[in-house]
């Protein structure tokens, strides 16, 4: 085999592990589609950079929080969400099953697990050498099952540059203003 179709198979081979990265995220938001009540969108992370760098201009608190850096580093965000009939549907199964899908074909973590009574919260992320490449965050309430994707090269570092506390001053202004 000549070294130039060695190389193009290697690179193939390559380029197919990281299209299968996120093939079950896809599979999920493909199932969730064919729903009645489904709802979502997608936003490429040029777009959020952009307005993230808009909403700056006018918000120097904004600018120490850490938040436009890390947006920096957001490829693509996707939300989706679905209202189910409960006659026809175990959500509590459907969200079980995503999970084991994830965790089985594209390595994801578990990283946080919130419940109550009807509500449970999983926060699993995809991760190579301490950056994170895709973080999911998957909720079921009752019988509506939610999703927020990202496609991101953050790395723990980044994390820590992220100041909790004013982006918990920002929230709690925002509160008090839309009240």
């Amino acid at each position: 085999m000549k070294p130039v179709y060695f190389l193009l198979v290697i690179v193939f081979c390559f380029s197919l592990e990281s299209v299968s990265a996120q093939s079950s995220v896809k599979d999920i938001i493909k199932q969730l589609k064919k729903t009645e009540n489904y709802e979502g969108m997608s936003i490429p992370g040029w777009l959020i950079r952009l307005g993230l760098k808009i909403a700056a201009n006018d918000d120097a608190e904004l600018n120490n929080s850490g938040l436009i850096q890390i947006a920096s580093k957001i490829k693509h965000l996707r939300v989706a969400s679905t209202n189910l009939d409960a006659k026809k549907y175990n959500t509590r199964a459907i969200v079980d099953n995503f999970i084991k899908t994830m965790t089985e074909r594209d390595e994801f973590q578990e990283y946080v697990s919130v419940r109550s009574e009807d509500q449970h919260l999983k926060i699993m992320i995809q991760e190579d050498h301490d950056i994170i490449k895709n973080l999911l965050i998957l909720s079921d309430d009752g019988f509506e099952i939610s999703l927020v994707h990202l496609k991101t090269k953050i790395s723990y570092d980044d994390l820590k540059s992220i100041s909790f506390n004013q982006v918990e001053k920002d929230s709690k202004q925002f509160k008090a203003e839309s009240i």
